[in-house]
């Protein structure tokens, strides 16, 4: 028999296949790679390699300029920055930024600590 015109007839369901996603890894290393949509750029800059076997910072660039303020709250002019008393401060030298902690403030002196060791920067005599 001849199913008639205009009846229902059963809709086929579509084959649906699976779809196996996979996590990207991206490696972002300097010395690999270049970037493909700039690739003359040098934005990402040179790998700068640190020796751990280098020196301690020396802190002969550090230069006491001045100090200021009462007893009770003294300010300290190290390298055209101001600093007080606990608050550390970066200081650039060349392409290494160092981290300088103010430890105490006297009435000529500083004393601060870099990389673990304390120094104490006087006031430049005959400026």
């Amino acid at each position: 028999m001849l199913p008639r015109l205009g009846a229902a007839q059963p809709a086929a369901l579509p084959q649906v296949d699976v779809a196996i996603s996979t996590k990207s890894i991206f490696t972002d290393d300097r010395k690999f790679g270049k970037d493909p949509f700039f690739p003359n750029s040098i934005r990402r800059g040179t790998v700068e390699l640190v020796n751990p076997n280098a020196p301690l910072t020396d802190v002969r660039d550090l230069v006491l300029k001045g100090i200021s303020g009462g007893k009770d709250r003294r300010l300290a002019l190290i390298n055209n920055r101001t600093v007080e008393n606990g608050e550390e401060a970066e200081f650039k030298f060349g392409n290494r930024t160092v981290k300088v902690r103010c430890v105490e403030i006297r009435e000529k002196s500083v004393v601060i600590r870099v990389d673990g060791q304390s120094k104490e920067l006087f006031l430049r005599q005959n400026l």
